[in-house]
């Protein structure tokens, strides 16, 4: 009797401390506190009046809150952030294009916006209505450099510094394409809508040439040495934001209607 009852002692403790493992464990990323650092690409991403804003930077804040996990947020150059965000610990890099070249190199989080990569030449510019990318070899091309869209045309076979004229990001790329520096520009569709406004121009003033990617989608990368639970419950906070409508919402304040 008595060996029954050390038995069943045992087993309701053995219970205990199993159901509380994953209460312990998701308790641990809770003092942690994420660096997350970003570009100016609104309205994804961007500085006003001293804040980190935009829809990812909002969506991030949202997830963080929920998984409870701190986050501090940093506009820098492109080039500055992805080097932080491959180098430092307990990193966060957005908005981020999921290649297969980034693949191994971050842990993800996402996918969380549609991206549509464009070819725009300016309205005035009729002598550049081409049909192929070919043709755009000939010419001079504005793109953010280390962005994906600059390594997707590197890989087919465009320079650096000679098709290509590699930018800050896309609010500098719109004002030299303003200024004449460059022939063609790559970017955002909804980014180039946003940057014509901050330049006193007018969507009419601008014309799509090519649609370069419409497949893709941006994602959160967060950096290798960044515990994989603190990943996995940005990705369950991401999954709770989708299912009770937040996600949505949010994409309707901040997205183009199609």
């Amino acid at each position: 009797m008595k060996s029954n009852k050390r038995l069943f002692r045992f087993l309701c403790v053995a219970v205990l401390l199993h159901s509380a493992a994953p209460a312990v464990m998701a308790a641990l990323p809770t003092s942690v506190q994420l660096k997350a650092v970003t570009e100016a690409l609104p309205p994804l991403n961007y500085e006003l009046n001293g804040q980190v804003v935009g829809f990812s930077s909002e969506l991030l804040d949202t997830l963080a809150l929920d998984a409870g996990i701190g986050v501090q947020k940093q506009v820098l150059p492109w080039v500055r952030a992805y080097r932080m965000a491959l180098d430092d610990a307990d990193t966060i890099i957005y908005s981020l294009v999921r290649t297969p070249e980034r693949e191994a190199l971050f842990q993800w989080v996402g996918p969380i916006s549609p991206r549509k990569i464009v070819l725009y030449r300016m309205t005035k510019r009729k002598d550049l209505a081409l049909t192929s990318l070919d043709e755009v070899r000939a010419y001079k091309v504005g793109v953010v450099r280390e962005s994906a869209s600059a390594k997707a045309l590197i890989n087919k076979g465009f320079t650096a510094d000679k098709e290509l004229e590699l930018g800050l990001d896309d609010a500098t790329n719109m004002r030299k394409f303003k200024a004449g520096r460059f022939d063609f520009l790559v970017s955002l569709d909804w980014a180039a809508a946003y940057n014509l406004q901050q330049n006193e121009l007018s969507p009419e003033d601008l014309t799509p040439v090519l649609v370069l990617d419409d497949q893709s989608e941006y994602w959160f990368g967060v950096s290798l040495r960044t515990d994989p639970l603190i990943v996995r419950r940005l990705n369950e906070a991401l999954s709770k934001v989708r299912r009770d409508g937040r996600l949505k919402a949010l994409s309707r304040r901040y997205m183009p209607a199609p």
